[in-house]
């Protein structure tokens, strides 16, 4: 049994939500609509390097802002010398071509704290 108003369930026996006075229904609340996620991302930090990438997400982490990256290069092992390059003319494992994404509603506060490192624009 379950309140069609609030979704609260109630054990077998009970025929009236408590707090909406609104007969139950039989059996169980009907699971929430799932959004996709992907729609509410927006970028907030384009990273060219490494270094400027740990920071935003160290950054992040300790205003406790999820994030997603994307584009992350797969070879940026620890342990890697930083300007270590895999063969001749290789990009250098410093550098990335990263995006990082929050949700929309943490677009405001995400900003604020990458804005220092984005890379000055021309």
């Amino acid at each position: 049994m379950y309140c069609p108003k609030c979704k609260t369930e109630y054990r077998d026996g009970f025929l009236e939500c408590s707090d909406c006075r609104v007969p139950l229904a039989p059996g169980f609340p009907p699971e929430p609509p799932r959004e996709n996620i992907t729609e509410q991302l927006v970028t907030v930090l384009e990273a060219h390097d490494t270094f400027a990438l740990s920071l935003a997400k160290a950054s992040l982490e300790e205003a406790g802002i999820n994030y997603i990256v994307s584009g992350e290069d797969p070879r940026n092992i620890a342990g890697v010398p930083p300007g270590f390059a895999v063969g001749i003319g290789a990009t250098p494992l410093w550098k990335c071509s990263c995006q990082i994404q929050v949700a929309s509603q943490d677009e405001a506060e995400a900003r604020a704290l990458v804005e220092p490192l984005e890379e000055p624009h021309a």
